[in-house]
């Protein structure tokens, strides 16, 4: 009697290990750093056809759309991050889930310190820097 608690503890551990390893992710995230660039860490804004919208690029790669009213533009509240290129100055969004709504990619046509143009599949759109 007592092998078998041994041996039911022994297989009880390591259903235990094994399911709080699995709970971490597969992939290695790896942490980004955008500080160096002109356009991140700002709130850049813009008036839209009948709101005030905002948006952020996070030197962490975290993103962020938004217009007044509190709502997600584009379906940037389904939105996990961003990467860049900065050679080709496009801005790949990552999402949970894509819809007709979603925009994959962005290019910035033009950056400053008061202003950002940004290229939405065609679309351009004007920014200026927060106050």
């Amino acid at each position: 009697m007592r092998k078998f608690r041994k041996i039911t503890l022994f297989v009880l551990t390591v259903i235990i290990v094994f399911a709080f390893a699995s709970c971490q992710k597969n992939d290695v995230e790896k942490t980004v750093d955008y500080s160096e660039y002109l356009f991140t860490d700002i709130s850049w804004t813009r008036k839209a056809e009948h709101d005030i919208e905002t948006i952020r690029f996070g030197s962490n790669g975290e993103f962020a759309y938004w217009c007044a009213c509190g709502n997600p533009v584009n379906d940037s509240d389904l939105n996990e991050g961003y990467t860049y290129d900065d050679e080709t100055k496009i801005i790949t969004l990552k999402y949970i889930e894509i819809t007709q709504e979603t925009i994959s990619t962005i290019k910035i046509e033009k950056c400053d310190d008061k202003s950002i143009k940004l290229n939405f599949n065609g679309e351009i759109r004007c920014f200026e820097r927060s106050k």
